[in-house]
């Protein structure tokens, strides 16, 4: 039994940037890895100052149906040199709506069998300094695998 981790984290990297509206975004496989700092950008299992890039629990060998259940962290960042931060809430939440669209058109996000399911939470972080305005959205991706 291999774990379906591994497999959604790499269908989000290759199929985000895909989705309307996404393609100024710069999607990363984990931490960021790059000086550029781009005005709009996705981390795939990975969350600025989190320990953890998302959570898996398998059921017991005997159990039947075997199911995995997991999680995947991301976040959305969305920034401008500007002050207005109504500007960059709205970039963010435009590029979440099309996530969710995508989600709940596909709950198997075209990688897990007809009867796993996926779903989306968000956390809302805005941030206003020096440096201007940004929108982070902490995204979880919440998925139950089965056979």
């Amino acid at each position: 039994m291999s774990s379906a981790w591994p497999t959604v984290v790499a269908r989000l990297v290759s199929h985000l940037p895909t989705l309307p509206g996404w393609s100024d975004v710069r999607v990363f496989d984990g931490p960021p890895v790059t000086q550029e700092a781009p005005a709009g950008y996705v981390t795939v299992g990975f969350v600025l100052g989190e320990d953890f890039g998302g959570s898996l629990e398998q059921s017991t060998p005997e159990a039947w149906p075997w199911e995995e259940a997991g999680t995947i962290r991301s976040e959305v960042v969305c920034t401008t040199g500007d002050v207005n931060i109504s500007v960059v809430r709205a970039q963010a939440f435009a590029l979440f709506d099309a996530w969710q669209d995508w989600v709940v058109g596909d709950h198997t996000l075209g990688v897990m069998s007809p009867s796993s399911t996926a779903s989306l939470a968000v956390d809302v972080q805005p941030v206003q300094n020096t440096a201007g305005a940004a929108q982070r959205l902490t995204v979880t991706l919440t998925y139950l695998a089965r056979p």
